[in-house]
């Protein structure tokens, strides 16, 4: 048998070497291309599932703004009753001021009417004091009203946006 391969000529032998090469680059072209596919299979489920957690951080992202404009209108809501209840008890202060200054003029006419002489001399004396201390107490009434209103106003302002900061930070 070596016998017969010593009588092939020497251009068989390269022939031969060149197919053998030939077949060995054709697997290896194929392993690539194997191996290329592969990597492109890969890319495209990395690029799926990297959109599907995009998604998925997207959707968050949203039902969490949407949790705290809910929390923020709550808040809104909450303070606006606060401010009309205080605002009725303003209200409320100041119809009973009112009153009390109507009660007071009352008594004042029913003293000077009452014809009595010494009462209407002392009613005299004493009803510039009397318009004095009315006015003083009508001012300081409605001074008294004018800043319960504001210091009322300021404090749910202060204690809405506390409530609103801490919903809108997720700790509430």
């Amino acid at each position: 048998m070596i016998g017969l391969l010593r009588g092939l000529p020497g251009w068989s032998w390269w022939l031969l070497a060149l197919v053998i090469i030939a077949g060995g680059q054709q697997v290896r072209v194929s392993m690539a291309q194997a191996d290329a596919a592969q990597a492109a299979t890969a890319l495209a489920d990395y690029k799926t599932e990297v959109a599907e957690r995009d998604r998925l951080a997207a959707a968050d992202a949203l039902q969490e703004t949407k949790r705290r404009i809910a929390a923020f209108d709550e808040v809104q809501q909450h303070a606006e009753q606060q401010l009309q209840v205080a605002r009725a008890d303003a209200a409320g202060a100041a119809a009973a001021r009112e009153r009390l200054q109507q009660r007071l003029a009352a008594a004042e006419q029913r003293s000077r009417a009452a014809g009595n002489t010494i009462t209407a001399q002392l009613s005299q004396a004493a009803d510039t004091t009397a318009r004095v201390r009315a006015d003083l107490l009508s001012r300081i009434g409605e001074a008294a009203g004018l800043y319960a209103a504001v210091a009322d106003e300021r404090g749910i302002a202060g204690s809405s946006c506390e409530r609103a900061f801490d919903s809108l930070g997720g700790d509430g």
